[in-house]
């Protein structure tokens, strides 16, 4: 009688790992795939995203760092695009007061100070700024220029304020 019991237990523990296996196989198979079409999705959406990163530059437009001519000027003399971008933006911004308008904004703010909230450097020549007093709001266009020593001269040649 002991026998017939561990023959059973035995042969019951065998098709209980054959049937483990076949099911780990199987999903290890499912998982596989499904890893497969994961990774496929992924490349697919990777070239996409160049895709729309290349068409949104196309749009943008004006930009210094995609302006190969505007580059080229500043390469030339030595300079880097992103610390003349960053020089520019941090000169603009510093105009920025707690008391007081931003001085190269020609408009007086209405409902409070005039400030510079966004900056778009277009080329080696212009900026332009967007503005507001947090009820109207405008746009300027600001000249920049570098001289010898490196300094940043800035000048606004033209600005917008929105009508109510």
């Amino acid at each position: 009688m002991r026998k017939h019991i561990f023959l059973y237990l035995f042969l019951f523990a065998v098709l209980y790992i054959v049937f483990q296996y076949t099911n780990a196989s199987k999903g290890l198979e499912r998982q596989s795939k499904k890893i497969e079409k994961l990774k496929e999705q992924v490349n697919d959406l990777e070239t996409e995203k160049a895709a729309l990163q290349l068409k949104i530059e196309d749009m943008s437009g004006f930009s210094l760092a995609t302006n190969d001519k505007a580059r080229a000027f500043y390469e030339d003399l030595g300079y880097n695009i992103a610390t003349i971008e960053k020089t520019i933006e941090s000169k603009i911004i510093g105009n920025n007061k707690i008391d007081a308008d931003n001085a190269l904004i020609p408009y007086t703010g209405m409902e409070g100070h005039i400030r510079v909230n966004r900056i778009k450097v277009l080329n080696h020549k212009w900026v332009l700024v967007e503005f507001t007093d947090s009820v109207y709001w405008g746009e300027a266009i600001i000249a920049y220029v570098f001289d010898k020593e490196g300094k940043l001269a800035l000048d606004t040649k033209e600005a917008f304020l929105y009508p109510r």
